[in-house]
């Protein structure tokens, strides 16, 4: 069995009906801040009585309200969270009965509903029950078969390893332990008996314990006096285990070989990144040791697991946790905000959470609905690198072909937004980082895999983000395209740019040739174009010569055919050398150096993301 959705009404920014799906083995949350992440971990704590970390009770800023609302408002009238069950096996049937499904005995249910009504005692009133009917009596047995164990993303993990009563070593150790026959000791409490037996003998123990009762016995006399004893624990398995610590040392021993006890360290002394893990570490080891026979699911959440991790040991602590996930049937639930762990786990494991710009309306798109391909699935999992998957994370996604679009494309922006005279949702910015829009270059023409992510055609339910493709024409190599008489494009993505015209969140915008043809015959683009060649190119002669004569030119006198050639002739001599040409003009549009005109089908691109 697993949570299969998730459902919330009236908590923290969840103002509607909010709705999730959950895998049975990972899923990873991801999602700008305030996308209500961290909401759907803290409704599953409160569904599920996860308190380890005091999260049980609810405050009167955990109803939701509205920002068109005083801040003094009670906010929403209840909050209810409500999961699904799916995948029961019999005996989870039978076990989970008064919380199935009426109509399918492999469903079940669990329903919280909170008032928002305060008790004398400052608490708000709160109603558990399973299944369809909320008037049954609800059995509190049935949750605690259900282990829920969370990770906090700033956790305490030397303190919460080190010995006291409840500390996370000490449960795994109580659950891993085995029970001795009926009126037998544990081996364990065998060996603190004759522990202590040697620990007495010893003088400086004995001389102590031998003073300590004498001044006892002075101070308060015989009859009133208490006894006292120096020795190592109680005799007992959960005192002994309440009392041990653990230590680590920084490299694991080779095969056959056993790390000397005494090079072992106190956890103060290691990094924090490796005590998370030492502390995860004991976390799945209390999962393996909890009992089949009360325990039926087992559920691990995680907030940010790369807190304080390199990026390696992101990527291999991610896959790890794909892996035990699916073989030890725990069900992981992770928040992210890290592109190293959103590139490093199979899509299919993706949930985006995304808030419609200006409301509380917050939807998630899990990948597995994206309607991806087989083919495409395999390809953007081995191209959804760092810099990739902050698509991920964006409110806006531009997809270009190559590195010159990436380098020049956020510069060209700029321009697009100053004079946009209607700013988009009364909001101003100067740049489409101040829109949360982010530019991803595909480094080469692989639109029809990534769109798949955000297409809402042909049955797709993709993220509910804008999405803008920036597809070159490439007709053949040698016209001169002018837009009174455009050629006839051959790149093979061109079909997105009509079959994508109506989606409400992609869209494919193309050109007449390449980026930097059409980024030349715009106003007097040649001048700056060519003052860029003039500077890179490395040696003197006809080329520069060339350069020099049309960056004196005004281009804005001259006819659509005159540009064009000028803007072959810059084409051809660049061709070989695009990212360097690019990086060059970056940087002068950058500084302020020039100004260009923006080609249209770049200005509408840029429109239609920062439009939401």
């Amino acid at each position: 069995m697993h949570i299969s959705k998730l459902s919330i009404v009236g908590y923290k920014g969840f103002e509607k009906d909010f709705e999730i799906n959950l895998n049975n083995d990972l899923t990873v949350l991801v999602g700008e801040n305030g996308s209500g992440k961290s909401a759907v971990i803290d409704a599953l704590r409160l569904l599920l009585l996860e308190d380890e970390y005091g999260r049980s009770g609810v405050s009167q800023s955990d109803f939701f309200r509205s920002l068109a609302l005083p801040a003094k408002s009670r906010g929403a009238d209840k909050i209810q969270i409500d999961c699904s069950f799916s995948s029961l096996k019999n005996n989870e049937s039978v076990a989970f009965l008064p919380w199935l499904d009426a109509l399918d005995t492999e469903k079940a249910s669990l329903h919280l509903l909170i008032e928002n009504k305060e008790n004398d005692k400052g608490k708000f009133k709160r109603t558990f029950w399973g299944g369809e009917s909320a008037s049954g009596i609800f059995e509190w047995e049935l949750l605690d078969a259900i282990n829920c164990i969370y990770l906090p993303p700033l956790r305490d993990a030397e303190d919460k390893l080190n010995a006291y009563k409840g500390s996370r070593l000490a449960r795994v150790l109580k659950n891993l332990k085995i029970e001795p026959k009926e009126g037998d000791q544990h081996p364990l409490e065998k060996s603190a008996i004759d522990f202590n037996e040697q620990l007495l003998k010893e003088d400086t123990i004995h001389k102590a314990n031998e003073s300590i009762r004498k001044y006892l016995k002075n101070g308060i006399g015989s009859v009133l006096g208490q006894d006292a004893l120096i020795q190592f624990s109680e005799i007992s398995f959960d005192r002994i285990v309440e009392r041990l610590r653990l230590l680590f040392y920084p490299r694991l021993p080779k095969a056959g070989q056993e790390r000397p006890r005494e090079f072992f360290r106190e956890l103060g002394e290691n990094s924090l990144g490796y005590n998370n893990l030492l502390y995860l570490a004991t976390v799945l080891a209390e999962l393996e040791g909890l009992r089949q026979s009360t325990t039926l699911h087992k559920v691990l959440l995680i907030e940010e697991p790369e807190a304080h991790l390199h990026p390696q040991l992101q990527v291999r602590l991610l896959q790890y946790l794909q892996e035990i996930s699916a073989t030890e049937h725990v069900q992981v639930i992770v928040t992210t905000h890290s592109p190293v762990v959103a590139s490093s786990v199979s899509l299919y494991s993706i949930n985006v959470l995304t808030v419609a710009n200006g409301t509380a309306n917050a939807s998630s798109a899990p990948i597995a609905n994206c309607g991806l391909e087989e083919k495409s699935k395999f390809f953007l999992e081995r191209w959804l690198d760092i810099t990739r998957s902050t698509l991920l994370f964006a409110r806006g996604v531009v997809l270009v072909e190559g590195l010159a679009e990436a380098l020049v494309l956020p510069e060209l922006a700029k321009f697009v937004i100053k004079n946009n005279l209607q700013a988009p949702n009364g909001f101003v910015g100067t740049s489409l980082s101040d829109y949360g829009v982010s530019i991803i270059s595909l480094g080469g023409c692989f639109f029809d895999h990534f769109v798949q992510l955000f297409k809402h055609t042909g049955g797709c339910e993709g993220i509910p983000i804008r999405c803008a493709g920036l597809i070159d024409n490439d007709p053949d190599a040698e016209s001169k395209p002018i837009p009174s008489s455009p050629a006839e494009g051959k790149n093979p993505k061109l079909y997105l740019v009509s079959e994508l015209q109506n989606d409400t969140n992609c869209r494919m915008f193309s050109n007449l040739k390449t980026f930097e043809y059409d980024l030349a015959l715009e106003g007097n683009n040649l001048q700056v174009l060519n003052k860029v060649l003039e500077e890179f190119w490395p040696t003197e002669g006809e080329i520069k010569e060339k350069a020099k004569e049309n960056v004196s030119t005004d281009w804005t006198t001259k006819s659509e055919p005159e540009k064009a050639e000028a803007a072959f002739w810059l084409l051809g001599r660049i061709e070989k050398r695009k990212g360097e040409f690019a990086q060059l003009l970056a940087y002068k549009l950058h500084k302020e150096e020039s100004t260009v005109s923006v080609p249209s089908y770049i200005k509408k691109a840029v429109l239609w993301t920062i439009t939401q």
